[in-house]
């Protein structure tokens, strides 16, 4: 079973002791937020505008996923070739190399179609692409769009990769604005972002407390929470944790 740092510290200040693997904890994480932006995007407005004929294949798209995914891959591409913003899954696939090969041009191609056609979630898709091969500038034009619309994903993304490409002090303060308005409106991955930053001091020492309740709060449900009884101990090991960096 793998473990990693942050994983171990999380349940260090969490006091809790658990058999799960990280990959599971950062999968029901991951899976979480992707659900909320989906439902906090333009999903159902694109359904709804889709031709009927579009809208029965992608259903039997998403029922065939687990069972046959290449016979869903080949349902999601006739309808993007039918114009729906079914184009962000064809992207998808491009893009992690789920049932065929992975290939950043026509991964690119279909995200990019897929945001000329409406979908808010592909520019997400896009921007995590340019991200992963290089393509800073063009990731963070992408995302800053998306900022300019109030998309919330795109607040949080922006934060995100940024943080992932220069990891200090510096760039946490000036990430804090985008997580702040990500997590006020509800965003999983931007609340556990922003409590894990203050709970390991990196918004000064008097932000930690927070932190520490806020990493309680916004853990992945299938985790257990700490009683109150360790919140005392929780609090010193999480300030002593910081004071040492």
């Amino acid at each position: 079973m793998s473990t990693c740092t942050i994983c171990a510290k999380l349940r260090r200040w969490l006091g809790m002791e658990s058999k799960l693997s990280c990959e599971t904890l950062w999968a029901a994480h991951w899976n979480r937020s992707n659900a909320w932006e989906r439902a906090n995007s333009n999903q159902d407005e694109l359904w709804w505008s889709d031709s009927g004929r579009n809208r029965a294949l992608i259903e039997e798209a998403r029922t065939h996923l687990d069972a046959d995914p290449e016979a869903a891959f080949r349902m999601f591409l006739e309808a993007a070739e039918a114009g729906s913003a079914a184009m962000e899954a064809v992207g998808w696939h491009y893009d992690t190399g789920t049932v065929v090969a992975a290939d950043f041009d026509r991964a690119a191609d279909y995200y990019h179609r897929a945001i000329g056609a409406g979908s808010w979630m592909a520019t997400i898709g896009y921007a995590r692409l340019l991200a992963e091969h290089g393509h800073f500038d063009a990731c963070e034009n992408v995302l800053r769009d998306g900022v300019r619309l109030d998309f919330v994903p795109a607040y949080f993304w922006l934060a995100w990769l940024r943080s992932e490409r220069a990891p200090t002090r510096a760039t946490c303060r000036e990430i804090r604005p985008l997580l702040d308005h990500a997590a006020e409106q509800g965003h999983p991955g931007a609340m556990l972002t922003l409590a894990r930053l203050m709970a390991k001091g990196r918004f000064g020492i008097l932000a930690i407390p927070r932190g520490l309740r806020l990493l309680r709060e916004t853990m992945p449900p299938i985790l257990p929470r700490p009683d109150a009884a360790s919140a005392d101990s929780l609090k010193g090991r999480a300030l002593k944790a910081a004071a040492q960096e």
